[in-house]
């Protein structure tokens, strides 16, 4: 078994299997990101997430061996989501602006639904200091492909010549990392 794979439901493509151990693995994944979109990377041990489902540290570590590990996964996991959901978003339409939209909603719903994605996503905002093999931006990754977005829709006569790009696309950036801080909070406060 890879030290470097990672069984658990919603794994990427990529990932490798551990048999009938993946339910353990996808459980051990869920309660970390339970505890990640809650608090600081640096407070969350695998001692506790081990304690919370009632498994071995021992048996813990055969999935994830180290934080680092464990954090990698729920990038990868938020990654993959957010990867998906560009691709859904090609495939249903040329129209950029209507892609747009379809990935806001998107993920919208990805991050009220699922804990992995929004632990995912505070770990890349958050936590990127502790995950330097990485390139962990998400403000320019939004930035970029929202860019794209407006750029091609200028060009195809979507959006009238005097849109000033740059300035749109800070502002849909910055009122959709606003939605997602209000969220965050909000599931804090409740």
């Amino acid at each position: 078994m890879s030290k470097d794979s990672y069984g658990y439901p919603g794994a990427p493509a990529s990932a490798g299997s551990f048999g009938q151990d993946a339910s353990s693995s996808g459980s051990i994944l869920q309660a970390a990101a339970e505890m990640l979109a809650a608090e600081p990377y640096t407070t969350v041990t695998l001692e506790r997430i081990a304690a919370i489902v009632h498994v071995p540290i021992e048996n813990l570590e055969m999935w994830f061996p180290t934080m680092h590990a464990l954090g990698a996964a729920v990038l990868d996991y938020e990654r993959e989501c957010m990867q998906r959901t560009q691709r859904e978003a090609d495939q249903r339409t040329s129209d950029p602006i209507e892609r747009l939209l379809y990935v806001f909603r998107s993920i919208g719903a990805d991050l009220a639904n699922d804990v992995v994605v929004r632990a995912g996503v505070r770990l890349a905002d958050e936590s990127r200091q502790h995950f330097p093999e990485r390139r962990l931006d998400p403000f320019a990754v939004w930035r970029d492909s929202v860019f794209r977005q407006l750029d091609e829709a200028k060009d195809m006569g979507l959006l009238h010549d005097r849109v000033n790009l740059d300035e749109t696309v800070w502002l849909i950036v910055a009122a959709g990392m606003g939605t997602k801080d209000l969220l965050a909070s909000r599931k804090r406060l409740d």
